[in-house]
Formats: structure tokens, C-alpha cells, sequence
């Protein structure tokens, strides 16, 4: 009677810990291998963000420059993009790269810039978060 149970309980601990893993009982069990070969890596680019300065018309946001400063050894162009929220808006058009914009090639040490003008305007006083991201191209 007790080896029932055990084999019972052990079938429903598999089934919980495969359902768990996001697997079904149809396939091959896997994990997902985190910073594995089966996961898309993403490099941190060398690159440093020294200023940002904000462009305003009739009290509101409408551009930004972003100064970029490569510290790799070699020349690299990068994507830069800016979303920033200020009260119910957000600066980017869902589905567009409306906020982002590509750097000219940068030598190594050097500093190069881009400007972002933004699909949206924003109010200045209403300025609630703004991230900026880097991607480098070359």
C-alpha cells in the first residue's frame, strides 16, 4: 500500500515540476540554459553617455543631444534611443524607432553626438522619467 502512494506522489511531483518549468508532457524535457549557447547574448557596448541636453519649445521638450564618448580602441556607430514619460504622454510612437538615431562612426577615445526629436513633445514641468539606451552597430 505505502509503495502506491510513493510511486503517486512521485508522479505528481514530476508533473508539477515539469508543468513548472514551462515544459508539457508531450516533448523532450529542457531548461533554458541562462547566459548558455541557447539564450541571445547582448554585449555591453564601450561606450560612455557624458551629456544629455534637453531642447524646449513654448515650455515644451521637443529634442534631445546625447553626447557619446567611445571608449573602445577602435571606431564604433551607435543606436542611441531616449523614452521619457511626462505625466500621461510618452515621448516614443508605439511600434516606431521615432526616439532613436544613429551616431556617425566614432574613434576610439573620441566623443560624437546625436539628436532625437521626439514624435511626441512633452511638457517640461510635467518631466516624470527618461532612460536612455546604447546599442553599439559597428
Amino acid at each position: 500500500m505505502s509503495f502506491k502512494i510513493i510511486l503517486i506522489v512521485g508522479v505528481l511531483i514530476f508533473v508539477v515540476a515539469t508543468i513548472g518549468f514551462g515544459n508539457d508532457l508531450n516533448g523532450t524535457v529542457s531548461f533554458n540554459k541562462i547566459g548558455a549557447e541557447d539564450n541571445i547574448s547582448v554585449p555591453v557596448p564601450d561606450a560612455d553617455i557624458t551629456n544629455v541636453e534637453l531642447t524646449e519649445s513654448a515650455s515644451n521638450i521637443v529634442s534631445a543631444t546625447i553626447t557619446v564618448k567611445n571608449t573602445d580602441s577602435v571606431s564604433h556607430s551607435y543606436n542611441i534611443c531616449v523614452i521619457t514619460k511626462a505625466g500621461a504622454l510618452i515621448s516614443d510612437t508605439q511600434g516606431t524607432s521615432s526616439d532613436c538615431a544613429i551616431t556617425s562612426s566614432i574613434s576610439s577615445s573620441n566623443t560624437g553626438f546625436s539628436v532625437i526629436n521626439f514624435e511626441n513633445p512633452l511638457s517640461a514641468s510635467d518631466v516624470d522619467y527618461s532612460s536612455i539606451s546604447v546599442q553599439e552597430i559597428t
